[in-house]
């Protein structure tokens, strides 16, 4: 009964904020539940972090990661990077209808343990800090956030360590969700979404030097 209540309570919590993609909340609810339904994920994974640093687990809406589904293949990117990954929503869904390789890096230990319970062939998960990682080892060009920093200065920093890798090579940055956050000059942004001021889809290329 209890955690029938619980799932209850999710399901109501995630549909607040789904509404509160105001702009573009039809193409939210459809994918939603198209997605939903096909990918048989009915009750949405959340946590709350309650911690000064990291921003709470809320996965990012199909209605997004279809169309960074779309970007990659467009570009045709074969791997990509989520900083934050949480359950595995992202890493799972891109690797699966894109067919590439995906990393997910998790600083939650729960998270990390839970997510590798349903991850997909190609999706790698790793546990820890993200500023230990070296990020060239990864191999990517394309990271994808779903803004889990609370601090500026650690946005900042990580926008620094990613602008540092391959540098003779063009670079994508995928922010899902970020506000009132400063990008580096060379961030040249090639692709946006608002479904309102708090909740957006930005894509960024960094070119080589």
């Amino acid at each position: 009964m209890i955690k029938h209540i619980k799932s209850i309570f999710k399901i109501v919590n995630f549909f607040n904020f789904i509404c509160s993609y105001r702009r573009i909340l039809f193409r939210v609810i459809f994918y939603e539940i198209f997605y939903s339904i096909k990918t048989k994920e009915l009750v949405p994974k959340m946590k709350l972090q309650n911690n000064q640093y990291r921003t709470d687990t809320i996965p990012c809406v199909f209605y997004f990661l279809r169309e960074i589904s779309i970007f990659l293949k467009k570009n045709k990117i074969d791997s990509v990077v989520d900083v934050g990954s949480g359950y595995g929503r992202i890493v799972n869904f891109i690797s699966k209808y894109n067919d590439i390789i995906a990393h997910g890096i998790e600083y939650d230990s729960e998270l990390h343990k839970s997510s590798l319970k349903t991850k997909e062939k190609k999706v790698n998960l790793y546990c820890g800090d993200i500023f230990n990682f070296d990020l060239e080892n990864f191999n990517s060009i394309c990271f994808i956030l779903n803004d889990p920093f609370k601090k500026h200065e650690n946005k900042k920093k990580f926008f620094e360590k990613f602008s540092k890798t391959h540098p003779t090579r063009d670079k994508y940055f995928i922010a899902i969700n970020f506000y009132q956050t400063e990008f580096p000059n060379n961030f040249e942004k090639i692709l946006s979404i608002k479904g309102s001021s708090k909740k957006s889809l930005n894509i960024y290329k960094i070119k080589a030097i």
